[in-house]
């Protein structure tokens, strides 16, 4: 008989991977010390996930599926491309502002090159900028040139920089408006794309 999964468990090892990479960054977290934190055995993670890297590309694609789906969820709700990139933006400033520790994970894995981005994911990004490059081209909000990468850029890059620069250098900790900033960098990505 097949042992029952215990899913707190489980999140609590994802949770202390977010937080102990957060701090230690990628190479300077160990297996143990995120049993440790979850308070499970390093047994028990190494059940669930064969290595730290299996572990780390699994909450990447997590990360970035959540992501891409709420693209997603936006494109069916607008035609505008300026309410598709507020939308996404107010997404990923209203995810930091609820789980920091979620957000420097996010970036550091972003610009990390060992960790590798799931297959599907990465066509669905690519499929996601075909569409939002025609919905643009449509009602003429891109310029013609743009590139998928450049609407990545625009919608991901762009806010996930801010916020790292925001941690990092205690830009603006104490002023912390979340709508104004959702405005303005919404503003600096479509001159990205416009």
């Amino acid at each position: 008989m097949a042992k029952k999964i215990d899913t707190s468990k489980i999140e609590r090892i994802r949770q202390a991977s977010v937080e102990i990479i957060s701090e230690c960054g990628i190479t300077g977290s160990s297996v143990a010390a995120i049993a440790q934190r979850a308070g499970v055995s390093a047994g028990y993670l190494y059940r669930h996930y064969p290595s730290k890297v299996k572990l780390v590309n699994d909450l990447l694609n997590d990360a970035l599926n959540s992501i891409t789906e709420r693209i997603d969820a936006l494109i069916g709700e607008n035609d505008r491309i300026d309410r598709i990139v507020s939308g996404i933006i107010g997404f990923i400033f209203e995810s930091a502002s609820l789980n920091p520790y979620r957000l420097k994970f996010q970036i550091m894995l972003l610009n990390d090159f060992s960790t590798e981005i799931d297959p599907a994911i990465r066509e669905q990004i690519r499929q996601i900028g075909e569409t939002l490059i025609r919905k643009g081209h449509e009602n003429g909000s891109v310029r013609k040139n743009v590139s998928i990468e450049d609407f990545y850029i625009a919608l991901v890059g762009i806010p996930m920089q801010y916020l790292a620069a925001r941690y990092k250098f205690g830009f603006g900790a104490n002023d912390w408006n979340i709508a104004a900033e959702i405005e303005k960098i919404t503003r600096i990505s479509m001159c990205a794309i416009k």
